[in-house]
């Protein structure tokens, strides 16, 4: 078999399989590092604001930070493979057992496991557009369907109308980002439901991906009451959930996923051993204590995005309608650039970094702290008055 392996028997086949994702995976490219935007605007990483990645403005709490510097002593044993406290305090959190939560390396790790469970080769996985591609991407990788439902502008709402007529037997999965990226607004709980409703006529699971959901100001809005309880209300609902945004913990990669007992199993069975490490898992606990820091990230962000719709509102940029996630999509048409050379000016005048890599006439903001804020209103207000000359 070595020999025949050697001779290239076989190996063709595994390359040109591999191959097939360069042709079909239209991969997702993250927003720059620090040292990547510094190194662009020609400044010390410290001098960059980064307001490209959605991340939280203060930082972790430092209840976390020094649960992290408790564990580094055990750093060289393995982790909690179930991560039973972890998982206990989350369903403490939300009103939920603890054998109906999944934890992994972050939300979109999980993702994988999720199409890889609940969806069979050349099933559609739906997703939105204007969305987040990394679920078109993992579907591609695992050899299903993606299929996108259009967002229409100004308000960028899911049409149930035109979602019902996207649902079909082939239909396995479909998920919703509620807040949206990059849009920021929210699918109504109403309409996930109904989308759910759908979902379920033709055996597809349905889930609420909630990476930015503490941040939105809808009251009630989350769907995982729809899963609470012994008889849930919707059981092929599934409710994801990161440690990333809200409670500053993007680099640890922690993230869970919420569904009734049975499909949390099944998810439980598709997703990696040890999926997260105990230094992210004791950091998780400790975030979700500190609800003083989790308030006062709420309430920074909650302003910001308040002045900065206010701020490019008055700039005549148009700011997607009611943004509930801790950032804003911005039409900067009317500055006569396009997304990626707004960008680039941006960076260039304040040294602070944004999105503008997903549309020809968007770019994704995320909110800083006040003084980030206001140097990024300063460098936009420079190219609106230049624009006016």
């Amino acid at each position: 078999m070595a020999r025949a392996f050697a001779a290239g028997g076989s190996a063709a086949n595994y390359l040109e399989r591999g191959n097939r994702l360069k042709r079909e995976v239209d991969p997702y490219i993250p927003g720059l590092t620090r040292a990547q935007a510094a190194a662009a605007a020609g400044v010390a990483p410290a001098q960059v604001v980064k307001l490209s990645s959605n991340e939280n403005p203060l930082g972790p709490s430092p209840e976390a930070l020094a649960a992290v510097h408790a564990q580094m002593g055990m750093i060289h044993e393995y982790p909690s493979p179930m991560a039973d406290e972890l998982r206990a305090a989350i369903g403490e959190l939300h009103g939920v057992y603890a054998d109906q939560v999944v934890v992994g390396a972050g939300s979109s790790s999980l993702m994988h496991a999720i199409v890889e469970a609940f969806t069979m080769p050349g099933g559609e996985v739906i997703s939105m557009h204007l969305g987040f591609s990394v679920y078109s991407e993992i579907a591609i990788i695992h050899g299903r369907n993606p299929v996108l439902i259009d967002l229409p502008e100004p308000n960028f709402a899911v049409d149930l109308a035109k979602l019902k007529k996207l649902i079909n037997p082939n239909t396995q999965l479909i998920f919703l980002t509620r807040p949206n990226n990059p849009t920021s607004t929210l699918v109504p709980r109403a309409d996930f439901e109904a989308a759910a409703r759908m979902a379920a006529e033709v055996g597809a699971l349905c889930v609420s991906d909630e990476a930015y959901i503490e941040f939105a100001d809808v009251p009630d809005c989350s769907a995982i009451p729809l899963v609470r309880g012994a008889k849930p209300a919707m059981p092929n609902v599934m409710v994801t959930r990161t440690f990333s945004k809200a409670y500053g913990l993007a680099n640890l990669r922690l993230g869970y996923a919420i569904a009734t007992p049975e499909v949390a199993h099944c998810l439980r069975l598709a997703n990696a051993k040890w999926p997260t490490g105990q230094v992210a898992q004791a950091a998780g606990v400790a975030a979700i204590k500190d609800k003083a820091h989790l308030q006062l990230t709420l309430d920074t962000v909650a302003a910001g995005r308040k002045r900065l719709a206010q701020g490019f509102a008055q700039l005549g940029l148009p700011v997607a309608p009611s943004p509930q996630g801790n950032y804003i999509m911005v039409d900067i048409g009317p500055s006569g650039m396009d997304a990626a050379s707004f960008t680039k000016r941006i960076l260039e005048l304040g040294a602070v970094v944004i999105r503008g890599d997903f549309s020809p006439k968007h770019v994704r903001i995320s909110i800083g702290k006040p003084d980030e804020n206001d140097r990024l209103l300063a460098a936009a207000t420079t190219i609106m008055e230049k624009k006016g000359k």
